[in-house]
């Protein structure tokens, strides 16, 4: 993580960032933050209790093997989705893959669990950007037990990156 995300954070809160045994960085109670980084960019968002965050940037032409990674982060019922999804937006599958994934890393940051990301599925995505998602029992008995609740997934596209968040809430 960049000292200077962890620096600006500090100095916009008034104390020092720190992190938690899984990881997730920590100020104090009242706030939750999120912070994610690719290739130089570096991006932070801050709530308030009892919101949680979750974020993150993908480049949307990642270097990878999108055959595998397809099956190891996608139900064959969201790669029907992801399919029709390419098509309608004229995107390529490796901006698709990016895409998807960078939601599913943003749900799990915010749960501050580990990353199982066929245990979410998105089932629609608005023009606005917003996502619509289903959970494994698994993920909503985690949910159930940290008392949580999903208020806002979405992401935006911004040149060759993808940006997202996802905003659950204490209940």
């Amino acid at each position: 993580m960049s000292s200077i995300v962890e620096k600006a954070i500090s100095e916009t809160i008034g104390t020092k960032l720190t992190h938690l045994a899984t990881g997730r960085p920590f100020i104090v109670k009242d706030f939750d933050v999120s912070i994610s980084h690719k290739d130089g960019i570096n991006e932070a968002k801050i709530v308030f209790y009892p919101q949680r965050i979750g974020i993150d940037v993908e480049n949307l032409a990642p270097n990878i093997n999108v055959i595998l990674f397809l099956r190891a982060m996608m139900t064959r019922e969201e790669v029907v989705f992801l399919k029709k999804f390419l098509f309608k937006n004229k995107l390529s599958l490796e901006s698709g893959v990016a895409i998807f994934w960078s939601i599913k890393e943003a749900f799990f940051k915010c749960l501050d669990y580990d990353l199982k990301p066929a245990k979410v599925n998105i089932i629609n995505i608005l023009k606005n950007g917003e996502v619509r998602l289903t959970y494994a029992e698994e993920i909503e008995k985690i949910m159930e037990e940290k008392k949580i609740k999903i208020h806002r997934a979405k992401f935006e596209i911004k040149n060759d990156y993808v940006y997202s968040e996802v905003i659950m809430n204490s209940i």
